[in-house]
């Protein structure tokens, strides 16, 4: 009995004695973000000598990862019920990116049923595709620690991190997934996160911790250094197994920190973290007792780490231009993504706020695919990124021209993820 009873308390714990990290990021980056961003970025992304990226870049100008198929290593996800793709339904959504994505990882370089090349684990993982989503998920089906070893350089105070989260509904109860993002001076301090005694755990550190069968309702758990461990219960954006999908979203702005599931803010921590606090650390840390047993899995993707803040008003009307990159179409489409409503609303603020403003708005691609059908969507998004400011927020179409340029006006390479990520985007250009 005192046994079953320790097992129970494993969940609620986890918050202060777990606190397992996270991320995944890798991917060159070729660019500075900006003067407040430490020039030792530059090489938080850069593969080892040797790896290759064996990307076919199909369906790579979207924002959701290159779609695989076959049956070698495909899961079967439970289909949950999907988020409204209206853009209104996200009314209350003000998350922005950062100005520069530094780390793009959906595991399209890595071979499925493999541990990813460039992460790290004293447990095991692998690579998989699923049969209701696209592209490829790393799959944790054992207690563990998973990092990315190219992420070993200090993030500046702002910036953001975005994820998809799915899992099985074979996870036990008090299962729980831990993303940590930390100060860590080796892999030992990585790998050591989870203990609340470790001396890594005092240093500056956030932790989200999602349990989605936990209570029947679902709860989250988050620490840090400085606020020590706390709990939130009924999760309906990821609650197993009415909905076993969520986009997680963080933002950390120096003390504060935010955290989205969905369209929900549901955290806004306003001394969360030292303001000169730096982390240089990922880690995804997965727990449960007999976790494969009833066939239970978490899977990640399309993991986005930016840098820098936006600076919208700054930028367009001092300097005559701005560049998002936080308005995301589907895959090969026009079709913008309800989660762009903050990264549009933004923008509209900026425009209502400055009534005689007009401004071109230009759409770009990565490099994939055919150079007239790249032409094409870039044009066809940035009208569709002018309908929505008309329409959504009212934003006079006077106001606004349109173009595009496709592949032809690159910011990045063309050959990672992360490179392709940047590439994709939307200008504005004051007229």
């Amino acid at each position: 009995m005192k046994k079953v009873f320790v097992i129970g308390l494993a969940c609620m714990l986890t918050g202060s004695a777990k606190a397992q990290l996270f991320d995944r990021i890798k991917n060159k980056v070729n660019q500075k973000v900006n003067d407040a961003v430490d020039k030792s970025i530059d090489n938080m992304g850069k593969k080892k000598k040797g790896s290759t990226d064996t990307s076919n870049g199909s369906g790579s100008n979207g924002n959701t990862g290159t779609s695989s198929s076959g049956d070698n290593g495909t899961t079967a996800i439970p289909t949950a019920a999907a988020a409204s793709t209206d853009i209104t339904s996200y009314s209350k959504f003000d998350f922005v990116p950062g100005d520069k994505i530094i780390v793009q990882e959906d595991f399209s370089q890595d071979a499925v049923g493999d541990f990813p090349a460039q992460w790290n684990t004293r447990s095991g993982a692998e690579v998989v595709t699923v049969s209701n989503r696209p592209g490829k998920w790393l799959s944790m089906k054992q207690d563990g620690s998973f990092y990315p070893e190219y992420i070993n350089a200090n993030f500046p105070d702002n910036f953001t991190l975005q994820m998809d989260v799915m899992a099985t509904d074979g996870i036990a109860s008090i299962a729980e997934l831990t993303i940590g993002l930390l100060q860590a001076k080796d892999a030992d301090a990585r790998f050591d996160m989870g203990r609340a005694e470790s001396s890594s755990s005092r240093m500056a550190n956030f932790k989200l911790g999602l349990c989605p069968k936990s209570s029947g309702d679902g709860q989250i758990y988050y620490s840090s250094n400085l606020i020590g461990s706390q709990n939130k219960s009924d999760l309906p954006e990821f609650n197993v197994p009415r909905k076993n999908f969520v986009t997680v979203s963080i933002w950390r702005q120096k003390q504060r920190v935010r955290v989205y599931l969905d369209s929900n803010k549901t955290l806004d921590l306003p001394r969360a973290l030292d303001a000169g606090a730096m982390m240089n650390a990922l880690v995804f840390n997965a727990y449960a007792p007999d976790f494969d047993k009833e066939g239970g899995a978490f899977f990640v993707s399309n993991i986005r780490l930016a840098v820098g803040a936006p600076d919208t008003r700054n930028k367009l009307i001092t300097e005559g231009k701005f560049t998002t990159h936080g308005i995301l179409f589907d895959v090969n489409s026009d079709k913008i993504q309800a989660g762009s409503y903050g990264s549009l609303q933004d923008i509209a603020n900026v425009l209502k706020e400055n009534a005689s403003v007009r401004v071109k708005i230009i759409g770009h691609t990565d490099a994939d695919g055919d150079d007239k059908l790249n032409l094409d969507l870039s044009k066809g998004r940035a009208d569709a990124v002018k309908e929505a400011l008309t329409r959504t927020f009212g934003i006079d179409a006077a106001r606004m021209e349109t173009d595009g340029k496709g592949k032809t006006q690159p910011i990045d390479n063309n050959t990672t993820p992360a490179g392709k990520a940047n590439n994709r985007r939307v200008e504005f250009i004051k007229l």
